[in-house]
């Protein structure tokens, strides 16, 4: 493993980078919760979106003039560290961008690593793209990665590169939100997309909708895989039975949560899935794949079920056997909980990260009553 990086006290400040917070995804759920666990209110931070959804010409629009109010940042904050969130392809770009700027103007970078195809990304690359990844690597003062899984994975890609891990964290709701509905309810929340395994999720789910008349399934996200499902699923002639919600929000991401029997999350590839910590922060079992920073999460058998990627038949097995089971269901959410509130609870990694800047020079003032930051002041910078 690498050693931690000795880090020079010379900031005062943080610029942080990364997407719009108003848009979906796991790098603005992370900000968004660093926000609401009072991150914000302790450091002199600037936030900055190069990114934002909708047309080719709008994240254009919205990368030109983030990386000019980056260059601004750098030169009006007192003394910044540039923390990146960025996850593969266009975001590492954008931010390889920034990590320039960063440069120029002398100021120490940490880069963030979310996404789970970064992997796939490099392999992707031509060789020329493949040593400026490991060079934007290996000059961050220090690289953060969601796993050891993933730690391992990028100090393959760039050896020479400073890496510690900072596993994502969920706000752990109050007892007793959960009330699950009369007809047990699978949910997937996420991304729909192959790599997801939301085909195999429809084809798990035609095995056993016979036996169990009463399940239901929610697929509960976006994504370039959604027609392509709701096909499979009507050749099973089950549409009746499955539900698409979208990319779900507040208070119906919430009522979803705590309506769900169970929650499934049978991907190919993943880093440190907020999805899943949200559900087993609501005491859902919870079936998934040992993929990435997955099996750093869930124990088979204690705080849920894992079946080996692309089997169709171990999920449908494991999508039976909790259906069948009301006691291993409450067994195993309690588990799941239990979990959360240990190992990833949002308070202690706001204080990590709170450790980290510490190594830059920037010391935290104390913590103050959380209050909800208007959403807006904090994407326009503070």
């Amino acid at each position: 493993m690498a050693q931690p990086a000795a880090i020079a006290p010379s900031c005062r400040s943080v610029l942080m980078v990364g997407t719009d917070l108003r848009s979906i995804g796991g790098i603005s759920t992370v900000v968004r919760g660093y926000i609401d666990a009072g991150l914000f209110d302790r450091i002199d931070c600037a936030y900055v979106a190069t990114h934002r959804s909708g047309s080719n010409w709008r994240k254009l629009f919205v990368a030109l003039t983030g990386w000019m109010r980056v260059l601004v940042k750098l030169h009006t904050l007192d003394a910044p560290l540039v923390h990146i969130q960025l996850s593969s392809r266009a975001s590492f770009w954008r931010k390889a961008v920034v990590c320039l700027l960063a440069r120029l103007a002398r100021r120490p970078y940490l880069l963030h690593v979310h996404g789970s195809e970064f992997a796939d990304f490099y392999r992707e690359c031509s060789p020329a793209r493949r040593r400026i990844v490991r060079a934007v690597l290996a000059r961050a003062t220090l690289v953060l990665a969601l796993s050891e899984a993933w730690r391992a994975t990028l100090q393959e890609i760039s050896p020479r590169a400073r890496i510690e891990v900072l596993m994502n964290a969920v706000p752990l709701p109050p007892e007793g939100m959960a009330a699950p509905s009369r007809q047990p309810t699978l949910l997937f929340f996420g991304e729909i997309a192959r790599h997801k395994g939301v085909f195999e999720l429809a084809q798990a789910f035609a095995r056993v909708a016979d036996d169990l008349p009463q399940l239901r399934l929610i697929y509960a996200g976006t994504g370039g895989g959604v027609e392509e499902t709701r096909r499979l699923i009507e050749q099973f002639r089950l549409a009746s039975r499955v539900r698409f919600t979208g990319w779900l929000r507040g208070e119906r991401k919430q009522t979803t949560l705590a309506g769900a029997a169970m929650f499934v999350l049978p991907s190919f590839v993943e880093g440190m899935p907020m999805a899943l910590l949200e559900a087993m922060s609501f005491g859902l079992p919870v079936i998934a794949t040992p993929v990435g920073g997955v099996p750093e999460i869930v124990t088979h058998e204690h705080d849920g079920l894992l079946v080996p990627p692309g089997d169709v038949g171990a999920l449908a097995a494991a999508i039976a056997r909790l259906t069948n089971d009301p006691q291993l269901r409450q067994r195993l959410g309690r588990a799941a909980r239990d979990t959360v509130a240990r190992r990833f609870s949002l308070d202690s990694a706001v204080e990590r990260l709170l450790g980290i800047y510490r190594r830059f020079g920037i010391e935290p003032r104390q913590a103050r009553p959380k209050e909800q930051v208007p959403l807006g002041a904090v994407v326009g910078g503070r």
